[in-house]
């Protein structure tokens, strides 16, 4: 007399692809009988969503619930410039949703039909439920790269022995970027995003992102000026820090967190971005016209790392997979138009085309003609040359930019591939971040196989927000 979940998915999971439940009742053959699912945010008493469906063929209940729980995700653009001494934890493109199963039937196929809880012969909303959660991430699974429905996600969520030295070296950052980029010493946002704790509220194994530097270096790779330290601490406590923890001090351990409160770990801290890139770090600054050679004379490239918290609790031992961030100048002395977009993983990523940029405005007009004669007039008609014929009382101005890359390797070139596919893109007018529509792209590639080697794209792409005409 109940449901039964045959397959749910992975948590964490991607809301944008096949979220797939399936599930069986022995109360299949009753009349007018279909499977029940409320869905509600975990913490929550309003349902977003109730589904009905009849069974198949096969007696079975099969929902796939991506598309339907995408429309609660969102990728907010105030990520991009969040600043360097303030990481953020994730609102809204890191959700937990509770999926409960009941069932309806009647007594006959006229009557009316009772909903029962889907635990037992118990009327009452749908109750069961395999998971307290399943948490998903604003992302999606490429069906050319998966090989089962979930999201690999042991590849971006590494657990390791906490609190032991010599355990942390991963490389887990949510892009598919190359670890050596570019940067600017002003003007260019960067964020990376990282999973962080675990799904299983283990005390002893975890993705503790205990720590983040950021260390700076000049040509012959000797370390310049004090490291950027950021402990991932709840609240204020180390120069100002305010990030998503679960730790309240640098002094906790993994194990006292979750002996404290089980419940430390929640959506908002287990998906964390950093603000890395110059722009980022100057917003720090007590003058805000500085740039990183203030700080930072003479740099050459600057690496951030992330660390796993060591025995002695208060240190950090063995440092991840780092990112390195080379020094860049601009072009030909092209300014470049740098562009954010929603990666794969449901976060941002960057990229700055630094060759030609153009911008047009085309103009479509909509205009009325009128007769000389005034007809509207009072007692008397006069002659007045300075009566429009025709007048304009309609302006649609589209503004249309162009940007193209320096020349790109086939790694580059297959990452950025990504821009193109995205729905969701920014792009930089000065330190303002502004949302965009992409157009079209066009790749010069490998027009000599024999000694091209590279690859360049032009892309064509229009703002959100157009100007307005004046009236």
């Amino acid at each position: 007399m109940a449901i039964t979940i045959q397959q749910q998915p992975t948590s964490p999971g991607q809301v944008n692809s096949n979220l797939i439940w399936t599930v069986s009742s022995n109360q299949f053959a009753q009349p007018q009988f279909q499977y029940v699912v409320d869905i509600y945010l975990s913490g929550s008493a309003t349902r977003l969503q109730r589904v009905k469906q009849q069974p198949n063929p096969n007696s079975y209940g099969v929902f796939d619930f991506g598309q339907i729980l995408s429309q609660y995700m969102s990728t907010p653009s105030d990520v991009i410039t969040t600043s360097v001494y303030t990481p953020l934890g994730s609102t809204t493109e890191n959700r937990q949703f509770v999926v409960k199963f009941g069932e309806e039937y009647g007594t006959s196929p006229s009557s009316s039909v009772t909903l029962y809880n889907g635990n037992s012969a118990t009327p009452g909303n749908p109750a069961k439920t395999s998971s307290a959660y399943y948490e998903f991430a604003n992302g999606l699974v490429e069906p050319n790269n998966a090989v089962n429905w979930n999201w690999n996600s042991g590849s971006y969520l590494d657990y390791y022995n906490v609190n032991v030295d010599d355990e942390y070296d991963y490389d887990t950052w949510l892009t598919n970027a190359s670890r050596t980029l570019k940067m600017r010493p002003a003007g260019d946002y960067h964020t990376l995003s990282i999973y962080n704790g675990n799904y299983n509220v283990s005390k002893t194994q975890a993705q503790d992102i205990y720590w983040v530097d950021i260390r700076f270096y000049n040509s012959a790779s000797v370390q310049i000026g004090t490291p950027i330290a950021i402990p991932n601490i709840t609240g204020s406590g180390f120069v100002g820090v305010v990030g998503p923890g679960p730790r309240t001090s640098v002094t906790q351990s993994w194990s006292d967190v979750l002996t404290a409160n089980p419940n430390a770990q929640n959506s908002y801290n287990r998906l964390i971005h950093l603000g890395v890139g110059a722009q980022n770090i100057i917003d720090e600054f007590v003058n805000p016209n500085e740039t990183l050679d203030d700080a930072y004379p003479n740099w050459t490239y600057y690496q951030v790392r992330t660390y796993g918290q060591n025995a002695a609790e208060d240190d950090v031992n063995k440092v991840s997979a780092y990112y390195t961030f080379e020094r860049d100048t601009a072009n030909c002395g092209y300014p470049g138009v740098r562009f954010a977009w929603k990666n794969e993983f449901g976060v941002w990523d960057y990229y700055t085309f630094k060759l030609q940029s153009d911008s047009n405005v085309g103009i479509e007009r909509t205009s009325y003609k009128q007769t000389f004669v005034n007809f509207s007039a009072d007692t008397s008609v006069t002659y007045d040359k300075t009566r429009r014929g025709s007048s304009q009382f309609y302006n649609e101005l589209t503004q249309t930019k162009t940007a193209n890359t320096d020349w790109l390797t086939q790694a580059e070139a297959d990452w950025l591939r990504e821009l193109f596919f995205s729905t969701d893109v920014y792009y930089q007018d000065g330190t303002d971040v502004l949302p965009c529509i992409i157009t079209s792209a066009n790749v010069i590639e490998k027009t000599n196989p024999r000694t091209q080697k590279n690859f360049q794209y032009q892309i064509e792409f229009q703002p959100a927000n157009q100007l307005r005409p004046r009236l």
